[in-house]
């Protein structure tokens, strides 16, 4: 469908699109691996796609990074280092950052020139996390960064999925069996991967069939469904881990929450991060059938 200066068309599942008014000229470029744009907008203020799909607007972003960092980070009683799979535009980075007992972030990024666009386009996502010394940038296919990893015999506490959806082409072999028990290898005891579903009103066949690849290869998986406009509303992500995910209460999560010291976050929050998992009947009954 083509499309309007006036308008941008983001595709949110088979026939429907999201249109979202326009306030400038998009930036186009091309790199080995993918188209990446970039929109000014009225509503959702500077966004990028990749090969059309929307990743993050500055409107938005804080709503996934956020989530997608300390749902597990504040789980974990003290997570020292993290793998961050995609996640070029340094946002998740950001968000762990906060975390004091953070040693070191991996960041798994194929496309250099998402970053670089992304960095110039919207700096306000990274914030700068990109020029932490805790974070390392390493480029090229995550799998064969995590291989690396395995190598030199380098585990983490959080594997976090910050990737563009898992039936695109890109990255559908980083949501198979093989590359999850990798993942699987890789963590150290107690730890979290933290993996996006996707929408699961929208897209509803990708969602159900990668809940059920996480589930034949770790033991223990748990959805939390969140808010995300730029993603159509409804948004599922989904720990996983080899052991047990033991049960957080409201006050322990407040409690880590103000020992590390973490500023104000402007979406997440202990009283949502319970009621996440409280899933309506239709998304379980998706997960479960």
């Amino acid at each position: 469908m083509k499309q309007s200066l006036q308008h941008l068309l983001i595709p949110l599942g088979d026939g429907v699109r999201l249109e979202v008014e326009r306030t400038a000229e998009s930036v186009e470029l091309h790199s080995r691996w993918q188209t990446i744009r970039t929109e000014h907008t009225a509503r959702f203020g500077e966004l990028y796609c990749l090969d059309g799909d929307a990743m993050v607007s500055t409107a938005d972003e804080f709503m996934i990074h956020e989530s997608l960092a300390h749902h597990v980070a504040l789980e974990h009683t003290s997570p020292r280092r993290a793998l961050i799979l995609g996640g070029g535009d340094g946002g998740t980075a950001r968000e762990l950052l906060k975390h004091p007992c953070i040693d070191a972030i991996v960041i798994a990024e194929l496309d250099e020139r998402v970053v670089a666009r992304v960095r110039e386009a919207l700096p306000t996502v990274s914030a700068g996390a990109l020029d932490n010394p805790r974070v390392t940038l390493r480029l090229g296919d995550a799998g064969e960064t995590l291989e690396a990893s395995r190598q030199c015999g380098e585990r983490f506490d959080l594997i976090l999925f910050d990737l563009t959806a898992s039936d695109d082409p890109a990255c559908a072999h980083l949501h198979a069996p093989p590359f999850l028990n990798a993942c699987a290898d890789r963590l150290m005891p107690g730890g979290r991967l933290h993996v996006q579903l996707g929408s699961p009103f929208y897209q509803p066949e990708a969602v159900a069939a990668l809940h059920r690849r996480l589930n034949g290869v770790f033991p223990y998986v748990r959805p939390a469904l969140i808010s995300v406009p730029l993603y159509g509303g409804p948004w599922l992500l989904a720990a996983a881990s080899v052991e047990a995910l033991p049960e957080t209460s409201e006050a322990q999560l407040a409690q880590r929450l103000a020992e590390r010291a973490i500023p104000p976050l402007r979406y997440y929050n202990p009283a949502l991060h319970r009621a996440s998992f409280a899933l309506p009947n239709d998304v379980h009954a998706l997960l479960t059938a």
